[in-house]
């Protein structure tokens, strides 16, 4: 029996919720037992959860006779395995580009244990399983790679772009966490502003607790306050008309697991401007026009570039389109399916 531990995903769901939903089906064809999630996150939350994994998750494990307990996160209980976990990693990149926060503290000091017990390990991309390997010390045969998917029937180009902005803009998805690199993001907008003066740039994603309040200030100190736009989490049926009506997707992030918004956007057609390095670079697969992420200039030029030339947008869209195409659900959830049973038969 399969223990499926569902805790991290939140009643508004991020990536890990997008990843863990998608792969429910196919898990679920196993004989199993769901514990639900639909928390809200923040970090009393997570020590609620923290408590719980150590003390009541493998308990109730035993207590169910599974054979396995499968986290879709990073999540899960320390000590003398009694019951093997398998947990999926999309990043690490709170102990890369710490913050100060409950969840670097988790990652520093949880984290690195859990993966060094757990019997397997699920990562989205070659970059961070071998990041998993050089940091946290574990071998190279206890990680699989399995590439994270999109819902082709929600993500898909269109000429019937639904106007949910006025004007021209460019995009950016993401909860405003610093390393999502808002700042420099912002800057480069306001170095070409005045060459495209009817232009926006939507910043779609959930405010972030510090760092939302400091974006606000410094786009008012810009002159920018009617151009920067900052919408809160929106819903997922509204989320591929924002990617159809963008100029261009803009995601200068300094470090990314995989990046599934660099995926969405190209499924949708929309043309993408992202990062050199980490695993941004390896998903858009020379189907994005990359930038070096700690250069403004850099950024604005490449920007403007696309704004500037369409044919230059039209075979990024192209090529992004066709790149999306390796992707799936149905593979990722297959993928996963089969590891999951190998493990399982494995631990029998």
């Amino acid at each position: 029996m399969l223990l499926l531990n569902y805790k991290p995903v939140l009643h508004q769901p991020t990536g890990i919720g997008v990843y863990a939903n998608a792969v429910l089906p196919a898990l679920q064809d196993f004989e199993h037992v769901v514990i639900p999630g639909g928390g809200s996150g923040g970090g009393k939350e997570r020590l609620k959860r923290l408590a719980w994994s150590q003390f009541q998750l493998p308990r109730l494990a035993k207590q169910l006779k599974v054979d396995l307990i499968f986290t879709p996160a990073p999540e899960g209980y320390l000590g003398e395995q009694v019951v093997p976990q398998v947990v999926m990693v999309h990043d690490l990149r709170p102990l890369s580009h710490p913050e100060r926060s409950m969840q670097s503290l988790y990652f520093r000091n949880w984290v690195p244990p859990l993966l060094r017990q757990s019997r397997h390990i699920i990562t989205n991309s070659k970059f961070t399983a071998l990041e998993i390997c050089r940091s946290i010390g574990v071998p190279e045969s206890k990680t699989s790679v399995i590439s994270l998917g999109y819902d082709a029937d929600h993500f898909y180009p269109s000429e019937l772009k639904q106007r949910l902005h006025c004007r021209p803009y460019l995009l950016h998805v993401g909860q405003a966490y610093p390393h999502k690199n808002l700042q420099r993001l912002i800057h480069a907008f306001h170095a070409i502003a005045h060459r495209f003066p009817t232009v926006d740039l939507v910043l779609l994603g959930k405010p972030h607790p510090s760092e939302s309040h400091k974006l606000q200030q410094l786009t008012s100190e810009l002159g920018l306050s009617m151009r920067v736009i900052f919408k809160s989490y929106v819903c997922y049926g509204d989320l591929p008309n924002w990617y159809r009506g963008a100029l261009a997707f803009v995601y200068p992030s300094l470090w990314e697991g995989f990046g599934l918004p660099i995926l969405e956007a190209m499924a949708c057609g929309c043309p993408v401007v992202t990062s050199y390095g980490s695993g941004m670079e390896e998903i858009s697969s020379g189907c994005a026009l990359l930038v070096d992420p700690f250069s403004v200039p850099d950024i604005a030029q490449k920007t403007s570039h696309l704004i500037d030339q369409k044919k230059a947008r039209d075979a990024f869209s192209q090529s992004g389109i066709n790149r999306a195409a390796h992707f799936s659900w149905e593979a990722t959830s297959r993928a996963t399916s089969m590891e999951i049973k190998s493990v399982i038969d494995s631990v029998r």
